[in-house]
């Protein structure tokens, strides 16, 4: 359970600490960033699941690839949901927020791992 909270406030914090360090990615209010980061958690909980059960196949053929694109779309869906607070300048910049969160995820999911052996 407290690697699920983890993984969620990752997600969270995700976006506004990518504004902060990706050129391409722009934040103009933190409140609303972290509800789309907020946003971008549910859909990583909700979303991610069904479009990765039903595209598993595809993504024998594409060797990976088809999931790098589900988490952009997620991304970039959920920087659309509020233009007025993140703003991402093209998809090369969504696929960089979603291997971020990627990454930090699954640093997250070793550590919580670790700990519990």
């Amino acid at each position: 359970m407290f690697s699920v909270v983890l993984r969620f406030a990752v997600t969270v914090a995700a976006i506004p600490l990518c504004a902060t360090y990706y050129p391409g990615v722009h934040m103009q209010d933190l409140p609303a960033a972290l509800l789309a980061g907020a946003v971008l958690g549910v859909f990583y909980a909700l979303i991610r699941p069904v479009a990765r059960l039903l595209l598993k196949i595809i993504n024998w053929v594409t060797l990976g690839l088809i999931y790098v694109m589900i988490d952009t779309w997620l991304v970039w869906t959920a920087t659309a949901m509020y233009p007025e607070a993140v703003s991402v300048d093209n998809f090369w910049w969504a696929a960089a927020i979603a291997v971020s969160v990627n990454v930090a995820r699954m640093v997250i999911d070793v550590i919580t791992r670790s700990t519990k052996r």
